[in-house]
């Protein structure tokens, strides 16, 4: 099929595309990424359409169908172009779509498919690897001892808050087969979406499994449970030995229980036994233990990341002088960081990477 002509729409619902995003094997890499090099010309084609497959995918992770896809895509589509066409939306109306579509928008709009080819090849070549295998090793961590929730960015763009008193172990730069992070306490976590790398969190004596989702693990020592409760998607639940077992004989069947939006599941530590139920408390499946709202009104970007900085407790990183008239409006209550910035670098037409445990801002300006 000649690709050339595609646009990024019709290259989010191609079969083959669509397979190199969510479950790539090396020949459909190998195609995708020599035709990339063949028409760099359409390389910022490739970056929107495999933002919007992401997109779509990371919303209907079980119940995707080609109606459905074929619909999401065109929506998403059709409300960039809105964005396009009117550059003085108000983003009050933009927060107010649901968060994964505003997310779309501004990768949509965004030229990010240079980058990503440029990443795809640099960590394909055998010194990348070297080095990102170095970076993988150096383990960091990260104990809360104030009071409050303590924000910590992870390399894959997660985010674990965490709670008082808890600690989280992890590496600078995530391995290639997986990413495992070892809590302490009580974190809450909003994971990137990533099929080919599961994300692990180890907490006593349970393993906490999840391609891409936001949820809470509470274990602490000195209690006899641990709870993991799922605010978003899909996510794996084992006993770390029934884990364990599973990875030396991937056909044996082993104790896990598979919990879905609002439900929760409780492991006795001495009793090594799993129970699922519905969260009780919805408090819990929120990031921060007292959601704060966010009121600007036509305030200057500066001042906006500089409340995100006050309230998260993390450095954001940008060019004060290419965005100093940048302008911002929006109301926040109970959206997480990463929505947040999404929607902020939505409204300014910038983009945001999690960098070194800091959040680097980069844009070309507002007109």
């Amino acid at each position: 099929m000649d690709y050339r002509y595609h646009t990024a729409e019709e290259l989010a619902t191609d079969d083959l595309f669509r397979k190199w995003v969510t479950s790539p094997t090396p020949e459909i890499t190998s195609f995708w990424l020599k035709w990339i090099a063949d028409n760099p010309e359409k390389s910022v084609e490739v970056g929107m359409a495999r933002e919007l497959v992401l997109a779509v995918y990371d919303i209907h992770t079980d119940d995707l169908t080609e109606e459905t896809l074929q619909h999401e895509i065109a929506e998403i589509t059709r409300l960039a172009e809105i964005q396009k066409q009117n550059t003085n939306t108000n983003i009050y109306r933009l927060v107010r779509q649901p968060f994964w579509r505003v997310a779309a928008i501004f990768l949509l709009v965004s030229a990010i498919g240079l980058w990503l080819y440029s990443r795809e090849n640099n960590a394909a070549s055998p010194s990348a690897a070297r080095h990102n295998h170095t970076r993988a090793a150096e383990m960091l961590i990260r104990e809360n001892t104030g009071s409050h929730e303590m924000t910590v960015l992870l390399s894959d763009n997660s985010v674990a808050t965490l709670s008082p008193g808890s600690i989280i172990r992890f590496p600078k730069t995530f391995a290639a087969g997986e990413r495992k992070v070892i809590l302490t306490g009580e974190a809450f976590f909003d994971v990137a979406r990533n099929p080919k790398r599961p994300f692990l969190v180890y907490a006593n004596e349970t393993v906490t499994k999840v391609l891409g989702t936001s949820f809470r693990v509470k274990a602490l020592d000195q209690e006899n449970t641990v709870m993991v409760l799922v605010k978003t998607g899909r996510v794996s639940v084992y006993p770390k030995t029934e884990y364990e077992t599973l990875q030396n004989k991937p056909h044996k069947k082993v104790s896990v229980i598979v919990l879905d939006p609002n439900q929760q599941a409780v492991f006795n530590r001495k009793e090594n036994k799993l129970e699922k139920g519905i969260v009780i408390n919805r408090q819990l499946l929120s990031e921060l233990s007292v959601q704060k709202e966010l009121i600007f009104d036509d305030k200057p970007v500066s001042q906006v990341f500089k409340s995100l900085q006050d309230m998260y407790g993390i450095a954001i990183d940008y060019n004060q002088e290419m965005l100093a008239d940048c302008i911002i409006s929006a109301q926040f209550s109970d959206e997480n960081l990463k929505q947040r910035l999404s929607a902020i670098c939505q409204a300014i037409g910038a983009g945001y990477e999690m960098v070194d445990g800091r959040i680097v801002i980069t844009s070309k300006g507002c007109s």
